[in-house]
Order: C-alpha cells, then sequence, then structure tokens
C-alpha cells in the first residue's frame, strides 16, 4: 500500500506540474462543477486543442457528469488537497493591464457609494453615527475586495500587483475631481446640531474631499488587508 501511495504521489506531481492543469482542478474544487466552454475562459485558453490536450492529460483526476460537465474524482479531490497543502506549486502571475483596469474601477465604485458619505448627504439627521460608518467602510470594503480580486486573480501577494488596482483607482478619481473641477460640481448637506430650529448648523460634505479620501483609504486597505492576511497565515502555520 505505501509502495502504490509513492507511486501515485510521484504521478501527481508530474500531472500537476503545469500551472494551466494546477487551475483547472483548484477551478473545480471552487465551483463543483463547469461546462466546457465556462471552463475555457476562467483557465483563459481561447484554443480548444490546448485545453483538450491538459484534459487528457489530467486524466482520471476528471470527469464528465450525467449533463456533460467536469468534476473532479477522488483522485481529483487528493490532487486539489495536494495544491492546497502546498500552494508555492501554483506558479504566480502578473497582473495584466486590463485585470488591473476592472478592479481599479471596480474599486472606485465601491468609493463611490460608500454609504457612510450618502448616508450623511441624505439622513444628517443622524449625526455622526453615518460619517463613522463610511469611515470604517472606506478602510475596509474598496481596498479589501481589490485585495481580494488580485490575489485569486494572480495567485501572488507581490506589491507590484497588489497596488495596481489602487493606482487605477487613483487616476479614475483625478479624472473625476477634474471634471467636478471643469463643471463646478459640489455636494452639500446639513443637519440640525440641537432641538432649536434657530441653532441650526450647516455643514457642507464635499465630494472632491470624500474621493480624496477614499483614494487614500483604497491604499490602505489594500495594505492592512495583506498585514492581516500575512498575521494569519502566520499563526496557522
Amino acid at each position: 500500500m505505501l509502495e502504490t501511495l509513492s507511486v501515485n504521489f510521484g504521478s501527481l506531481q508530474n500531472v500537476l506540474k503545469h500551472p494551466i492543469r494546477q487551475r483547472i482542478v483548484l477551478f473545480l474544487l471552487e465551483k463543483k462543477e463547469l461546462a466546457y466552454m465556462d471552463l475555457m475562459n476562467l483557465v483563459e485558453i481561447t484554443n480548444t486543442g490546448k485545453l483538450n490536450y491538459h484534459l487528457k492529460i489530467l486524466g482520471d483526476l476528471i470527469e464528465k457528469n450525467e449533463d456533460g460537465k467536469y468534476h473532479l474524482t477522488e483522485k481529483g479531490q487528493l490532487a486539489s488537497e495536494f495544491l492546497l497543502r502546498f500552494p508555492k506549486k501554483i506558479e504566480p502571475r502578473s497582473l495584466h493591464v486590463a485585470d488591473a483596469v476592472l478592479m481599479g474601477f471596480a474599486g472606485f465604485l465601491l468609493t463611490l457609494v460608500n454609504p457612510g458619505f450618502w448616508g450623511f448627504v441624505l439622513w444628517g439627521l443622524l449625526g455622526v453615527i453615518v460619517p463613522i460608518t463610511g469611515l470604517v467602510y472606506a478602510v475596509i470594503v474598496p481596498g479589501g475586495i481589490m485585495w481580494l480580486l488580485t490575489v485569486r486573480r494572480v495567485h501572488s501577494h507581490d506589491p507590484y500587483d497588489l497596488f495596481k488596482p489602487p493606482l487605477v483607482t487613483f487616476a479614475i478619481i483625478v479624472l473625476a475631481l477634474i471634471v467636478m473641477r471643469v463643471f463646478n460640481i459640489t455636494i452639500t448637506a446639513s443637519y440640525i446640531t440641537s432641538s432649536t430650529a434657530s441653532s441650526e448648523t450647516m455643514v457642507q460634505a464635499s465630494l472632491a474631499m470624500f474621493l480624496l479620501l477614499g483614494l487614500a483609504f483604497s491604499f490602505v486597505g489594500v495594505g492592512l488587508t495583506e498585514i492581516i492576511h500575512r498575521a494569519l497565515a502566520k499563526i496557522r502555520s
């Protein structure tokens, strides 16, 4: 039995040495089952012959179900456990410019829809609670989601890749601020600081200032998420 396991382990290493086959196994682990075209799109292969070749090499690690979708066999589950246990076997890739643009735009949208800011504008009577919520959101959500998208895309924690999307967010926000300046776009809000209308205080909520703060926090969020990830990984090890 031990000898058989040893031979199988060596064979498994051989089958999984290519990053495309690694990604096929891990995507099937994550999605449970995938149609041929979905699998092709996920592993970013445009040549059917190339995908068929890697599927053939994977052999009995995968199989089709009655719907014609691929899923992992028991041996495939073993292969996925091997990859998860030895993540360095997955070759990291550099984040493409197109991916960075999409992620950076997502970060910009997440910055723009900050519920704390718009809550302050629309429901100023909530006072300080909404701005604090907005601050927490700004620090955690846009940067954290951009970090997650980047790591899943390239299987890398290289700062050069991690901070590409926030740089795109920076470019979009600068462009937005220029447009606001040219067209003189401002947003103001007010809330009552006491029970008497005579002591009403007008508070100006600048969309420009909000965007600049969101820009800073997007970088902070990415860095903070990476620090937390490394700390957790160190604790688990």
